[in-house]
């Protein structure tokens, strides 16, 4: 079964997560194409013309760029089975969805909004984000965001650690340049910034961490990856309801914000409360790995697989 998949950038975690599927998705053979939903250029536009041809099921995994293509390719479009893999939590009711055979959305929040689509819930590469047997125990918090933008909620963080004195890590890439001069301006003398940094890299990242914090605002983020990540490592994860928090958290497993992102209080207060009580951060070490141990990409490729197989 020839599958293509249409992601929006080469760099994002749509296509991250689609390479999973392309990876491990047994009885698939699987092209990846990033298709900009606005402007898309002349390699992009031949090659779906072309892989749209040869595949027997489309995966749009960004839902613009499906409509970008259904605008400039109308007959093309018509020609073939398709899935949607609605990441977003938002624009969930943008369309109707007629031109899809199935739905995939990432989380339960979604799957209430969408309740004919099928849910498969991110993964991460548990070989890879391996339980850090040695964790540190120092002051340094982690903000890995993949996109550097005012919805990621890092100025409020930043100023939490700049009052307690703790060193902020933030790893991602500049989105919105404007916003990060600001929160560098501010804070920059207590920020260690890495950008563009590979796997390994990243990996590193969360071993040397203590915390890992995500304070997005609502209905912004599906996921995130990261959090699964630094749970899989071992690292203390503070979070806002947002995404798959309430899919995956037991109580145990993570550390919850109750305010909104501008609560800069309400983070020092959390943050202070983890870093003084180190016995608390290892019982929430050991109840985070275990509670997302069935995240593995394997089981995510599966269940992508039998959703191809059922409109193919």
């Amino acid at each position: 079964m020839k599958i293509l998949a249409i992601t929006d950038t080469p760099q994002s975690a749509i296509f991250r997560m689609a390479s999973v599927i392309q990876k491990y998705g047994n009885e698939i053979e699987m092209k990846i194409v990033a298709f900009h939903p606005k402007k898309p250029d002349q390699a992009q536009i031949k090659a779906v013309k072309t892989f749209f041809s040869w595949a027997n099921v489309i995966d749009i995994q960004y839902w613009k760029s499906g409509a970008k293509i259904r605008e400039m390719m109308p007959d093309l479009w018509k020609t073939k089975n398709k899935v949607l893999t609605h990441h977003n939590p938002y624009n969930l009711h943008e369309e109707k969805w007629d031109d899809y055979k199935s739905i995939v959305v990432l989380n339960k929040t979604q799957h209430k909004e969408l309740p004919q689509a099928h849910w498969i819930p991110h993964c991460i590469d548990m070989n890879f984000f391996k339980f850090n047997e040695n964790y540190t125990n120092n002051k340094l918090i982690n903000m890995t965001v993949a996109r550097i933008q005012g919805k990621k909620g890092i100025y409020p963080v930043a100023q939490a650690c700049h009052d307690l004195g703790y060193k902020l890590l933030v790893v991602g890439r500049i989105a919105d340049p404007n916003y990060w001069n600001d929160v560098m301006k501010k804070f920059g003398k207590n920020i260690e910034f890495k950008e563009n940094i590979n796997d390994k890299e990243l990996l590193d990242c969360y071993y040397r961490s203590s915390i890992h914090v995500c304070n997005s605002v609502d209905f912004f983020e599906s996921g995130t990856l990261p959090i699964l990540e630094a749970m899989s490592c071992g690292v203390p994860v503070v979070t806002r309801q947002i995404g798959h928090v309430p899919d995956i958290y037991n109580g145990q497993n993570l550390k919850l914000l109750s305010g909104q992102p501008e609560d800069v209080d309400g983070i020092k207060n959390s943050l202070k409360e983890l870093i003084d009580n180190l016995d608390l951060r290892k019982q929430m070490r050991i109840h985070a790995v275990e509670s997302i141990k069935d995240r593995n990409q394997e089981r995510f490729a599966a269940d992508y697989v039998n959703v191809y197989k059922s409109i193919a």
